[in-house]
């Protein structure tokens, strides 16, 4: 689907933008996605991110619609059957409040829907777990018009799904950046196993990001588990995956037969969402202009927005431990060097820089030291660092460190500035243009008429015809010149 905001050379997919919050909401806006996904306050698979009640979701829609951007609501968790009526109960507010879409994981939630509510449109969540043509061709028997496909598909599967099923009307929609599942799309069981917490009501404890050991042994003459011993491995995260990032492969996505380029990322912060919605925003305007290429600038604020380290995914043929991110489960930023030297007298540190980026003050530095595995600890820098010959910079820190540690910066003041500023006062070139056709007559009477017609982003025409209860009158005074 060409971008509105991107009249160039090559049809571009939709950009689809995460949204936990109205902040968030706003800031993918800002940031220049031509839609954006959302949840209720219930059946939503994102159970603990702020959400949006259904008045939120009422302005969310009318501003979406306003600046020419879709609206879908995630209702993908499993239901109950005592939940039933209220769920049906929500379909018909969501259509009635304009929402462009519902992505969906229970098929009995589908079945009610073209039962009580047949013209709102139904997307296909990976939470079904679709991978193949014929799951395809049963979800447009279903009535679904798009299919957010498994995250395990690599783009040659893709393509053959597409080619397959291009007479069934149903659009493909890949995941191009952000956290990714252990288990395939939909089906962990484990937070349910381990905490009673399940991924598919919306509840997920994120086992996959917790340590664990690997063991080994021998069974008894009952299949009994016995002389246990440990296994050393590289790191102790062993489910824990990398995240995805398409960024520096978004031509070869571009041309894939997909509708849709989804971003990951419902639990993240406003200016998360501002810093990489832009990021791709810009990338995908520049190939359809047929001008880009990747940016270090750019890539270097994907990593400090928030990464695990980053990977292709299946999407783009990583496999196995390429995927995964053993040696910790959380945000690990920039690594910018090494320790040096720590002076205990005056509580200051220096470090060998590996590359151009220096922290400033307000960053917030990682230290890990290698001899103590596990132990990572951080601040935020409140000096400013010297620099103190070759590569190196001194800085002081709150407590020892010891010589070899590496540094990483996690959080950039500089690119919270910038993200804030999006949120704030969106650039024009991440603006979407809504096409606008008016015509203004007055007639002798001085009464004015105005009619019109707009294009919103799902496509649809509104006409619009205005008089307002004023009519114009001759200067007796001063008239209006040409510039005013």
């Amino acid at each position: 689907m060409p971008s509105a905001s991107s009249p160039g050379k090559t049809s571009l997919p939709e950009l689809l933008a995460p949204a936990g919050s109205p902040e968030s909401f706003r800031a993918a806006i800002a940031a220049g996605a031509d839609a954006v996904y959302l949840s209720g306050k219930r059946f939503g698979a994102r159970k603990y991110a702020a959400n949006f009640s259904d008045d939120e979701i009422r302005e969310a829609i009318r501003l979406a619609h306003a600046h020419g951007i879709r609206v879908y609501v995630t209702v993908n968790t499993l239901i109950h059957d005592h939940e039933l009526k209220g769920v049906a109960d929500y379909l018909v507010r969501l259509y009635a409040a304009g929402v462009d879409a519902v992505l969906v994981q229970d098929i009995g939630v589908a079945s009610l829907a073209r039962e009580i509510v047949p013209d709102l449109a139904l997307h296909a969540s990976t939470q079904m777990t679709i991978h193949n043509a014929d799951g395809v061709l049963w979800a447009a028997d279903q009535g679904f018009s798009r299919v957010v496909l498994a995250r395990e598909l690599p783009i040659a599967e893709i393509c053959t799904i597409a080619e397959k099923t291009k007479r069934s009307g149903v659009g493909l929609e890949v995941f191009a950046h952000g956290a990714l599942c252990y288990s395939y799309s939909g089906q962990c069981l484990l937070s349910s196993v381990i905490g009673g917490r399940s991924g598919n009501r919306g509840m997920c404890a994120q086992p996959c990001r917790k340590p664990y050991t690997l063991v080994t042994g021998d069974r008894d003459g009952y299949g009994r588990p016995k002389r246990i011993r440990e296994l050393p491995t590289a790191g102790h995260y062993l489910l824990s995956p990398k995240d995805l990032c398409t960024y520096p492969y978004l031509p070869e996505l571009v041309r894939a037969p997909v509708v849709s380029l989804k971003i990951e990322g419902r639990m993240k912060s406003p200016e998360y969402v501002a810093v990489v919605v832009s990021t791709y925003r810009r990338a995908l305007d520049a190939i359809a202009q047929g001008n880009w290429k990747p940016s270090p600038a750019a890539e270097q604020d994907l990593l400090l927005a928030f990464n695990r380290g980053f990977t292709r995914g299946y999407l783009l043929g990583d496999r196995h431990g390429t995927l995964m991110a053993r040696g910790a489960p959380d945000n690990r930023g920039i690594c910018i060097g090494t320790v040096v030297k720590q002076d205990g007298r005056n509580g200051t540190v220096t470090v060998r820089l590996n590359g151009t980026l220096v922290p400033e003050t307000g960053d917030g530095l990682l230290f890990s030291d290698p001899a103590k595995g596990q132990e990572d600890w951080g601040f935020l820098l409140n000096n400013i660092p010297l620099a103190t010959g070759g590569k190196t910079i001194t800085f002081g820190i709150p407590r020892p460190v010891a010589p070899g540690s590496s540094v990483s910066v996690t959080s950039s003041r500089d690119l919270e500035a910038r993200a804030r500023q999006i949120i704030v006062h969106a650039s024009a070139d991440l603006m979407r243009r809504v096409p606008v056709d008016l015509r203004i007559s007055v007639d002798d009477g001085g009464h004015i008429s105005m009619e019109g017609r707009l294009e919103t982003g799902s496509g649809k025409e509104v006409r619009v015809s205005y008089q307002p209860d004023f009519s114009l009158v001759p200067a007796r005074s001063r008239p209006l010149s040409c510039d005013q």
